[in-house]
């Protein structure tokens, strides 16, 4: 009998180690990827190529102050929903946003008491994007990479330009351009096809939704299907020196309308690395 307990504890004993050594993993995962995007190239001063109405956009958000850091940082208080009717679950999240080259990583964990339950990293970094997630920190559950996730983690980039101006007066690889209807374009060139997102500008000029045709979006069982993707955006305020809207939505559009499956605000910003 003693043998059998002995057996079992040291079982429980493996099977513990194990799974703080994959928590560790996925967690030095995340860092490598941010470290990738916070080492890219400090901005070389503002666009001098940028339409009137996008330079705007840029200048309010910074204050007029040229980009300086390499990335920005920022944090989130939100909550998320895998599918209508689902539910809303709390989340908290942080997320790197490069400034000069176009990259981002975004880790959002969801604690059950004392425990974490869930930690998914989003990201595209160098031209790859990666969505990953974890029961308990340890447990794959999802790793989508490669292909047209590329293309839609870069679509991610651009529509989430609002919270990094910077990023609009910096980031070289932007094709910006104003459309006949008064919305804003941003493109970044891509092989086979180019990612694209569309803004709208309230009266004052300030982006207050984001349109995208055909991004991908995988669904539970691990299959990509290309889908209309919109964004909004709410509360343009001062956070961390720079002027962003605090709070936002994002979600896809289908036959019964607009599902956002994302929504939040963000609790802190800033350029210093150690944030």
């Amino acid at each position: 009998m003693m043998m059998v307990v002995t057996g079992i504890v040291g079982g429980l004993a493996v099977l513990g180690a194990l799974h703080l050594w994959a928590a560790r993993r996925f967690r030095e995962e995340a860092a490598a990827l941010v470290g990738r995007v916070v080492a890219g190239p400090a901005p070389d001063g503002i666009r001098d190529d940028l339409p009137q109405a996008v330079a705007a956009l840029g200048l309010r958000g910074t204050g007029g102050t040229p980009p300086l850091a390499p990335a920005l940082h920022l944090t989130q208080a939100a909550e998320m929903t895998l599918a209508p009717g689902k539910g809303w679950q709390p989340i908290t999240a942080r997320q790197v946003i490069g400034v000069a080259t176009p990259g981002f990583v975004w880790e959002a964990w969801q604690m059950r008491g004392p425990l974490v339950s869930l930690r998914v990293i989003d990201s595209y970094v160098e031209g790859h994007g990666l969505l990953a997630a974890r029961l308990m920190g340890s447990v794959p559950v999802a790793r989508v990479q490669g292909g047209e996730m590329d293309r839609g983690e870069a679509m991610r980039y651009l529509a989430e330009l609002p919270w990094a101006p910077d990023a609009i007066l910096a980031n070289r690889a932007v094709l910006w351009r104003v459309l006949e209807d008064g919305r804003i374009e941003a493109r970044l060139a891509m092989t086979p096809r180019d990612a694209v997102v569309c803004f709208t500008l309230d009266a004052g000029g300030d982006i207050v939704e984001m349109n995208a045709r055909d991004r991908p979006a995988t669904g539970p069982d691990g299959r990509s299907t290309l889908r209309d993707w919109r964004g909004r955006f709410h509360d343009y305020g001062m956070i961390g020196g720079r002027r962003v809207p605090l709070r936002g939505e994002v979600g896809y559009v289908g036959g019964e309308g607009f599902a956002p499956y994302w929504r939040g605000r963000i609790t802190g910003l800033a350029t210093d690395p150690a944030m």
